[in-house]
């Protein structure tokens, strides 16, 4: 009976570790990658998909991470939190002060009494609100059209919580935003602070994407 795994990622890498010779041919480009997902997915018994094992293997492959703060930063994300919000609207403004101003009032942006999500990401020239589609009309109402740089309708979000020691563990970002790209998912935004991760992807793309970290993370 195969096993089920925690953690796909970390076991494939323990199994690539182990191995010498196998190391040195993945670092030479001598492996096809997607036998090798098969080989480890039979030998090894485990109740994994091969994209997730390919997946695993050519991350390792471009991991700038050194082995020993692997663990580490996978270790951290075992202990993170992840939510999801979909039927989200990504608005960018032009960074001026009548938008901070009209930014410094949430209370009109939305209900927080029925729990309406408000994400302001601010950056040197631009800000992007992310909020809930059925307050489009009330938001839109509020910025005048010459601020207004970009909008878009179809968007999703994803919430991921780490606990105070994140600062002290290098590589969590990397592994996070390396997973998204090796499954050809596009980051319209992110926000990362020292407990938090926010990352705003394509509607079309939000489930694969949680599905991708869920499976890093291991809840």
């Amino acid at each position: 009976m195969a096993k089920k795994l925690d953690n796909v990622h970390e076991f494939v890498w323990k199994v690539i570790d182990t191995d010498i010779s196998l190391k040195k041919d993945i670092s030479r480009d001598l492996i096809n990658i997607r036998k090798l997902a098969a080989f480890i997915i039979k030998t090894q018994k485990i109740d994994a998909s091969i994209d997730s094992v390919i997946s695993s293997i050519r991350r390792y492959k471009s991991s700038g991470i050194k082995k020993d703060e692997q663990k580490s930063a996978y270790e951290m994300l075992k202990r993170a939190k992840l939510s999801i919000r979909t039927k989200m609207i990504s608005l960018e403004l032009k960074r001026t002060d009548e938008i901070k101003t009209l930014l410094g009032r949430p209370d009109k942006l939305a209900d927080y009494h029925a729990h309406d999500t408000v994400r302001i990401l601010e950056g040197f020239n631009t800000l992007t609100i992310i909020f809930d589609k059925k307050n489009e009309a009330n938001i839109l109402s509020n910025f005048p059209k010459k601020n207004i740089l970009h909008f878009n309708k179809n968007v999703g979000m994803l919430e991921i919580s780490y606990p105070p020691e994140l600062e002290k563990v290098p590589g969590v970002f990397f592994i996070i935003a390396n997973e998204i790209a090796q499954n050809n998912i596009s980051m319209i935004d992110a926000l990362i602070s020292s407990s938090e991760h926010i990352l705003v992807v394509q509607d079309k793309d939000v489930v694969k994407a949680f599905d991708l970290i869920y499976n890093l993370i291991g809840q």
